[in-house]
């Protein structure tokens, strides 16, 4: 292979490994790029940006007033100063917008933006991304068939040889050359050369010229010169000819066109550009593992996710899992185990890594397999990181939110019957009894009348401390709704729950709140029940009649023992307040009497 051939090979291999990793980046980080032309106000979009829009490409991109018809009018007005800003100031900016998409669902796009600066400094383009893109046509696509396009035309195409004297005067031009350029060799010869060239590399290429006249008297060149199709990229390999006396008398020229892998090139230093805006702006790490030495090779945007400088350690597979939150390595070790020995390609999953402060980020993982050896087992992958610490933990709070009361921090009812469910399950399995108190705030409404709402939040705040500062550490507590709260007790018998509740029962009457610098004192009414699967409890009724095996296990469903516990709580309330009734098999005593 000559040189010129390896070149474009490694270009080619060049071009094929960014193309992928944008791919991959855009795919992974919902990514789509776009320009704007702020002479044409025309807009470029990528195929992930139409998916965004839910836009058929076949109609083009919208030009940039048109993109008004996506946006509802608060965020078009939003759009067009930030684009005014960037265009004249060139600020960048970050915009979460309302979208109306073709097919009349609503969604939202993150946009950002920043301005592309000429070398006089003015500014003719912006360029940005867009979050939450699918792709629709990858650069992989595009990029092969360049390749291929490019791979035709060189294996197709003839030398360019020609002869020029001291002054770029043809003296000898080949046949290929005038049929590339459409001229005739009369035309040419004793013309200069230089006025074919274009304007933009007639410097370039004197200066190339003029290294031809000191040793080693050859050189090599890319310029554009205008031929029967319009301006093309060429390369030259030039050579000096010398007199007995080393003197320069002629230059020869092979020359090949190098126009398709020129256009690569130029689109290779755009897609890097794009790609470094795309991992930047997403946050996006990018490392190779060597799994035959261990070795993983990873950029400053790896080393930054983790608080550390470049090059501050050296990052090993094993290093990499002495890392990762032992709960989430033990998660996905299965399919780790799939990827190393051939049964995926690919490595997905989302983890915490303990960071060089001391705490723990979440990070998104996806990496492929691209070497094996014949067994089927991985020697090199690839891949991408985020750092999606503050999505995860929104979505925990979130989760933590929803099944807790706001006022209480203790749990809802809905998660509430999230516990009761799994204590019921365990109680099931083991046999093992459990208990439900329901507790209920005497003349609560009072304390609101009196005092106002604020010391009434402040009241339910304080009781919920007092339960939870006395329970016990395997008991659940809610706030059940308004002044009500309830105890779940697993592991627990009857009279055990008893005098637990009587405890709870006298320390709420005893206890002489300070709320708002109001001295507050308040009672409470509870009712218990239990859920009991011993041999006195549902399998003793097993050998009873049918209908009462029935009856009772319809008792010792989850809702039911609920249920008899609020009937419970209303005996005692019926019963006068400030006491403890329980509802056994059905039927409400006080707790004195049971």
């Amino acid at each position: 292979m000559d040189e010129h051939g390896s070149l474009r090979q490694r270009q080619t291999s060049s071009l094929e490994q960014f193309q992928q990793i944008l791919a991959a980046a855009e795919r992974i980080a919902q990514l789509g790029h776009w320009y704007l032309d702020l002479e044409t106000q025309r807009v470029q979009w990528s195929p992930q940006v139409f998916r965004i829009f839910r836009r058929e490409p076949s109609l083009g991109e919208p030009s940039f007033p048109e993109h008004e018809h996506y946006l509802y009018p608060e965020d078009w007005s939003r759009l067009q100063g930030a684009v005014t800003d960037c265009a004249t100031y060139g600020k960048s900016f970050e915009l979460t917008l309302h979208i109306r998409f073709d097919d009349g669902i609503d969604g939202y796009a993150q946009v950002y933006g920043t301005a592309l600066t000429e070398p006089d400094g003015s500014i003719s383009k912006l360029v940005g991304l867009v979050r939450d893109v699918t792709q629709k046509l990858t650069l992989e696509a595009a990029l092969c068939k360049r390749e291929a396009d490019y791979r035709l035309l060189v294996e197709q195409q003839n030398d360019l040889i020609v002869k020029v004297d001291a002054e770029g005067r043809f003296l000898f031009v080949s046949p290929g050359y005038c049929r590339t350029f459409g001229k005739r060799q009369e035309e040419l010869i004793g013309q200069r050369f230089l006025p074919l060239v274009h304007p933009d590399d007639r410097v370039s290429t004197e200066a190339a010229m003029a290294a031809l006249y000191q040793p080693p008297y050859r050189c090599y060149l890319e310029q554009r010169a205008m031929t029967n199709q319009g301006w093309r990229w060429f390369g030259w390999s030039d050579s000096a000819v010398l007199d007995s006396k080393d003197q320069v008398i002629a230059i020869i020229g092979s020359g090949r066109d190098i126009h398709v892998r020129k256009l690569a090139e130029l689109e290779l230093l755009r897609t890097q550009r794009m790609l470094e805006l795309a991992l930047e702006s997403g946050n996006i790490a990018t490392y190779t593992a060597d799994f035959t030495t261990g070795e993983v090779y990873v950029d400053e945007r790896y080393m930054a996710q983790l608080g550390y400088e470049p090059g501050a350690i050296a990052v090993t597979y094993d290093w990499w899992k002495t890392q990762v939150h032992p709960q989430d390595l033990a998660a996905f070790g299965e399919q780790s185990q799939q990827v190393l020995h051939g049964e995926l390609d690919d490595f997905k999953a989302e983890y915490r890594f303990h960071h060089h402060d001391g705490h723990w980020i979440w990070l998104q993982d996806h990496a492929r397999v691209y070497d094996r050896n014949p067994q089927g087992v991985a020697l090199a992958a690839t891949g991408l990181r985020i750092d999606v610490t503050q999505r995860k933990e929104a979505e925990l709070k979130l989760a933590y939110r929803a099944e807790h009361d706001p006022l209480t921090d203790l749990l809802n009812r809905r998660g509430m019957w999230r516990a009761i469910r799994r204590i019921h399950a365990q109680g099931l399995r083991a046999r093992r009894p459990y208990c439900v108190a329901i507790f209920d705030l005497d003349w609560f409404k009072r304390i609101n009348d009196q005092y106002g709402h604020l010391v009434g939040d402040g009241l339910l705040r304080e009781v919920a401390h007092l339960f939870r500062d006395n329970t016990r550490e395997s008991d659940w507590i809610a706030r059940w709704g308004g002044e009500e709260f309830l105890v779940l007790m697993p592991d627990t018998d009857l009279e055990q729950a008893v005098g637990f509740v009587e405890r709870l029962r006298l320390q709420v009457e005893t206890t002489d709140f300070c709320i708002e610098q109001q001295s507050v004192r308040i009672t409470t009414s509870a009712g218990i029940a239990r859920c009991r699967f011993d041999a006195e409890g549902q399998d003793k009724q097993s050998q009873d009649k049918p209908g009462q095996d029935k009856h009772h296990q319809d008792k010792n469903t989850q809702d039911e023992i609920v249920n008899r516990a609020d009937r419970a709580l209303y005996a005692a309330k019926h019963a006068g307040r400030n006491r403890v009734c329980i509802d056994s098999d059905g039927l409400c005593t006080d707790s004195d009497g049971d």
